[in-house]
């Protein structure tokens, strides 16, 4: 899983090229010179560039993390941290202790996934 992000890491890498190049062709085409316009046509060649490489990478991720056995929504969780709350165990009372807690130590309750046993 870690090269998943290695290579997320990469294609978002190679995006962050791709606009950096063309920001720089326009910031030159808005100069309004001949200079600008020489200088944003020479970008070109690196901008395509630039594109094909970021489309590699891309492509890639996509086939790395589509190629995973065991679970197809894993990728997300690399990118996702659980909460701490679903790694502890439930809490369980009885309804009469329930029936007894002030009503915001009772949605704490609820909202800490506990149970009630009769």
């Amino acid at each position: 899983m870690q090269k998943l992000r290695e290579l997320w890491n990469a294609a978002k890498a190679a995006d962050a090229k791709v606009q950096s190049i063309h920001a720089e062709m326009v910031a030159a085409l808005d100069d309004g010179t001949e200079e600008g316009k020489q200088k944003a046509l020479d970008l070109r060649p690196a901008l395509d560039e630039a594109k094909a490489a970021a489309d590699a990478a891309n492509l890639l991720y996509i086939d790395a993390r589509d190629a995973e056995p065991e679970d197809p929504d894993a990728a997300a969780r690399l990118f996702v941290p659980v909460p701490a709350s679903q790694s502890q165990p439930a809490k369980v009372m009885t309804r009469a202790e329930f029936d007894q807690l002030p009503a915001a130590k009772k949605q704490d309750f609820m909202l800490a996934d506990g149970h009630l046993t009769d």
